[in-house]
């Protein structure tokens, strides 16, 4: 795999290969740059590799939801994400470093991390550059990465994370529309 950074300035494209399997992969043309991998149907524990580290992201509490980011194999935080009500929030190293997650347009189809100012760093949108029908149940999202040295360092694990929280919203809102078409 190929280092993320290295690809700033052009798209790059989540891809979902199989409708049904929660599995993701980061292409960049013909190179494949990322994987992101739910460990089970149902759960939120995934798990990310790249060039660049590997990470694991897992949505915890109830009450208080947040997710937690941890450097693969490690029982500690590298940082934890904290949602705000309509799903955009902070994301916060334990270093004191943060970057906020918010939609970039009224439907919420776009989303970016961005850095003091709310300049955007990293911009996800929903969707494929090549469409086909056999995509319509995928999740797919291209990827926007500026060339900025001040996220060169943060850059494979924020465009892992922006896919996992862009996965998590979806899943959110097909609850809510399950339980209210039940009622």
């Amino acid at each position: 795999m190929d280092r993320i950074a290295a690809f700033a300035g052009q798209d790059l494209e989540w891809l979902q290969p199989k409708t049904l399997e929660r599995y993701y992969e980061l292409q960049a043309g013909p190179a494949q740059l990322a994987t992101l991998t739910f460990h089970s149907a149902w759960g939120t524990l995934a798990t990310a590799e790249t060039a660049g580290g590997a990470w694991t992201f897992k949505r915890v509490g109830f009450l208080n939801p947040r997710v937690t980011v941890r450097v693969a194999g490690s029982p500690d935080n590298l940082a934890v994400y904290q949602p705000k009500f309509w799903g955009d929030g902070t994301l916060t190293f334990a270093g004191g470093l943060a970057f906020r997650w918010q939609p970039t347009n009224f439907w919420a189809t776009e989303w970016a991390f961005t850095g003091a100012g709310d300049t955007p760093m990293v911009r996800f949108k929903s969707g494929a550059e090549k469409h086909k029908l056999s995509d319509i149940f995928k999740t797919q999202t291209v990827v926007e990465l500026e060339p900025e040295e001040s996220i060169q360092a943060f850059a494979s694990l924020l465009v892992a994370l922006g896919m996992y929280l862009i996965i998590l919203h979806q899943q959110d809102a097909a609850g809510a529309v399950a339980a209210t078409s039940a009622v």
